[in-house]
């Protein structure tokens, strides 16, 4: 046979509360009170007795002990190997970051066309005009009729650049624009939302207590935990009920009638000696 588990330091506050509950038991009072003490004091004498043995006291209950320290042991290992989810809220927000913005990088890319049809025109007519402007001045003075010719030559370059790449703006802008004119507008109605039946919340909500601690967050999955929690939670009151009715109650049976007995003993010796 294995040795019953003794009562562990966390567990003797629902020890000490399962004995304050059988003292205040209608069958205890009664017992106290034919027995003629009923008083605070032998209350606490009682109490302090089942205190001092409350090992010898447990062991009454210790199948059930067993199995609830077992429940317990089992949903601490499950909350230590459960994953965090608090990292995979962290995952999942990044991801949908991501997802958010993709279109915008793939519109800045499809907007550098755009840019690069205003902006070459404008500098190759810049360039054109400069060059020519400079050809033409150095011909004029007639020196350096090379390098004359070699901007005149750039200048006209620059201009015949800036002619087709105006143009071809003209042309996508055109065409843009018969394109949106022949495409048919969005005739999808928009979603109308109805009014709440309670648009105002009600003023004394029901609370739903909970009788036993939460986990702390992001140690273990929200139903994994009302599971583990509820299997606890049955194994300690199995616990607690063994304990009361054939722990504590028999024991202080025991003891009241230890000492109703003694008392009639002094009584009957002090008769005798009278």
């Amino acid at each position: 046979m294995t040795a019953s588990p003794g009562l562990q330091a966390e567990d003797r506050p629902d020890f000490e509360r399962a004995l304050h509950q059988a003292l205040r038991t209608a069958e205890i009072r009664e017992a106290l009170g034919r027995s003629g003490s009923s008083g605070g004091t032998d209350i606490q004498r009682l109490r302090s007795q089942a205190l001092v043995e409350s090992e010898a006291i447990a062991t009454a209950a210790a199948p059930e002990y067993a199995a609830y320290l077992r429940q317990r042991a089992a949903a601490a290992t499950a909350a230590s190997t459960s994953p965090d989810p608090s990292a995979a809220a962290v995952t999942v927000a990044s991801a949908a970051s991501a997802v958010r913005t993709a279109p915008f990088t793939t519109a800045g890319g499809r907007g550098l066309l755009p840019a690069l049809a205003v902006l070459t025109p404008a500098l190759a007519g810049a360039s054109a005009a400069a060059f020519l402007l400079l050809g033409g001045l150095l011909r004029l003075s007639g020196s350096q009729r090379e390098t004359a010719d070699a901007l005149l030559t750039a200048g006209l370059t620059s201009a015949t650049i800036a002619a087709v790449t105006l143009a071809a703006g003209m042309v996508c802008l055109v065409v843009t624009a018969v394109r949106h004119r022949s495409s048919p507008p969005d005739r999808q109605p928009r979603p109308h939302r109805r009014p709440h039946a309670h648009p105002h919340p009600h003023p004394h909500p029901h609370p739903h207590p909970h009788p036993h601690p939460h986990p702390p967050s992001g140690s273990h999955p929200p139903y994994a935990w009302r599971r583990d929690d509820a299997a606890v939670a049955t194994a300690r009151d199995a616990w607690l009920r063994a304990l009361l009715h054939r722990g504590i109650l028999p024991f202080l049976r025991d003891r009241l009638k230890m000492s109703h007995t003694l008392s009639r003993t002094s009584q009957k010796s002090e008769k005798g000696s009278t």
